[in-house]
């Protein structure tokens, strides 16, 4: 059953109808034409002419009127009709939608010779723009923190790009008038975002695309073992040792490297790797530790393998009854250990010194000599 109201609004003296009709299905895009008493005339559309777009409807509703009306499309060439309502009486509503542009005039066949007739002009409806980020892809990761270029491209296909505005989540970052169309911003901490894009054209229709992307705060990796600038007696055999985190994540690898030889991929702590056999030269140690998200960080240290020359005492001095000096033979960097002993038995050697050599020779004075007889000698001490 239907129910359908009426009510009247003034304003400047104009009338206008509001039709409430319970039942009836109006759509968003619907226009609404009041058939019978419509603007103090019991024989009129109201209004009288309906403008709409491609792809509207328009709904013909009777409400207070005791006659019965039609609603009817007149072809004054061919005579025949897109849609007819026929006869009704009230309460009714008729719908026809108008999927192409032009004029279309209608008329009530009852009261046609009254002048109750009406007319739907159609126009085409404005489509929207389209829309589209270039750059960056979505999902793209980025280092934080981070500097971003957002690249869109813009076209309409029945008017003009007035306005491509840009955004990161709700914040505007710019808009643009004229192509290219671009945006940046900058410095960008770890998290997740939204970038969009809307472009609006002359008509005022917009549309919108959106990428998201992550950016992610890079791992911390060092390189605990051995200290850059150490030096190795060869054949040097070398154990490398890292500590990994992730502040936004988990670390999944850690790789190492000798130059650009890579030695090993750990995947859980404790991060380490071995090099064995270094002949004499300088070498660069690596660790690259990668996280979740792939992004790496990398710790380097230097050191350095030398031939050891053999360790030979030279030059000894006596310059007071306290005091006895000598020099030994040694390599810059490897550490050495000064020993004496009151006679030549093994177990009456004690440590005078332990020393990383500076320089070759190295000068060492004992100024405690007062053992009479005293003995010394200087060892080089392994690897560290």
């Amino acid at each position: 059953m239907h129910m359908t109201f009426s009510m009247k609004f003034i304003f400047n003296t104009a009338v206008v109808v509001t039709t409430l009709c319970f039942g009836c299905f109006f759509s968003s895009s619907a226009r609404v034409v009041t058939v019978g008493i419509a603007n103090g005339n019991a024989l009129s559309f109201f209004p009288a002419v309906t403008n709409i777009s491609t792809g509207d409807q328009v709904i013909w509703v009777w409400n207070n009127t005791s006659n019965t009306h039609s609603t009817t499309q007149t072809n004054s060439t061919t005579h025949t009709s897109l849609w007819d309502s026929e006869l009704q009486t009230a309460p009714f509503s008729f719908t026809n939608t108008f999927n192409s542009a032009g004029t279309f005039l209608y008329e009530c066949t009852k009261h046609v010779t009254m002048g109750m007739t009406g007319a739907v002009i159609v126009a085409v409806a404005n489509l929207p723009p389209t829309v589209s980020i270039t750059n960056p892809v979505s999902g793209t990761i980025f280092t934080a923190p981070a500097n971003i270029t957002i690249q869109a491209s813009a076209s309409d296909s029945d008017g003009t790009v007035t306005n491509v505005q840009f955004l990161i989540g709700s914040t505007v970052l710019t808009n643009q008038a004229v192509a290219p169309f671009s945006a940046v911003t900058n410095n960008l901490a770890a998290g997740n975002y939204t970038l969009s894009a809307i472009a609006s054209d002359n008509n005022g229709a917009t549309a919108t695309n959106s990428v998201n992307i992550v950016v992610d705060a890079p791992p911390i990796v060092t390189i605990t073992n051995p200290v850059s600038g150490t030096v190795f007696a060869a054949p040097a055999n070398v154990t490398i040792r890292a500590s990994a985190s992730d502040s936004d994540g988990t670390v999944t690898n850690v790789q190492f490297l000798i130059g650009s030889t890579v030695l090993t991929n750990e995947a859980a702590a404790p991060f380490s790797a071995v090099t064995n056999n270094l002949a004499s030269g300088s070498y660069t140690l690596s660790a690259v530790a990668s996280d979740n998200n792939g992004i790496k960080a990398t710790n380097t240290a230097t050191i350095s393998v030398v031939t050891p020359v053999p360790v030979s005492i030279s030059s000894p001095l006596r310059p007071s009854p306290t005091n006895f000096q000598f020099s030994y033979a040694a390599n810059a960097g490897l550490r050495y250990v000064v020993q004496r002993s009151t006679n030549l038995l093994s177990t009456n050697w004690f440590t005078l010194a332990t020393n990383t050599a500076a320089g070759n020779p190295v000068n060492f004075a004992d100024t405690n000599a007062t053992a009479n007889p005293g003995f010394y000698r200087v060892g080089r001490l392994l690897n560290p």
